[in-house]
């Protein structure tokens, strides 16, 4: 029996302003790249919903991603187009944000949509919150 698709387009996303100026503000990078550091457990590029914490010290020299959903060109590249970690560690030197989060977080692909909504994401978010951004800036892959 086939198990009827989810529509999260019929759940409300949450929106909370702004207020600060970025150059007090501390952020978090959240990806859907499938972003990983090199050490850390592989993604399943056939299907993952899991997730994976990258050390806010980081340098995306540090880093990998596992997907195959995706052109890669620009990614092979310069990591920094899906997981701008460098450019954040830039901008935070030049004080033009307040800092850069001492944590943040990949997820690779899946079309398992239930379990990202009802699993990944609650834990994912608690993740984010311990860490406690003033902002974060999602990027996908």
């Amino acid at each position: 029996m086939a198990v009827p698709p989810i529509e999260l387009s019929r759940y409300c996303v949450p929106y909370t302003p702004f207020k600060r100026r970025l150059e007090e503000a501390t952020i978090c990078l959240v990806s859907s790249a499938g972003v990983r550091a090199r050490a850390d457990a592989p993604f399943n590029p056939d299907g993952d919903a899991g997730y994976r914490a990258i050390d806010g010290t980081a340098s995306t020299a540090e880093l990998t991603y596992d997907d195959k959903h995706y052109e890669h060109g620009c990614v092979d590249s310069d990591l920094n187009c899906v997981f701008p970690l460098d450019r954040l560690h830039e901008l935070a030197h030049e004080l033009r944000i307040g800092g850069v989060a001492p944590r943040h977080f990949s997820f690779g692909y899946t079309q398992a949509l239930r379990e990202l909504r009802e699993s990944t994401v609650p834990h994912l978010a608690r993740e984010v919150d311990r860490v406690r951004p003033d902002a974060v800036l999602l990027t996908g892959g």
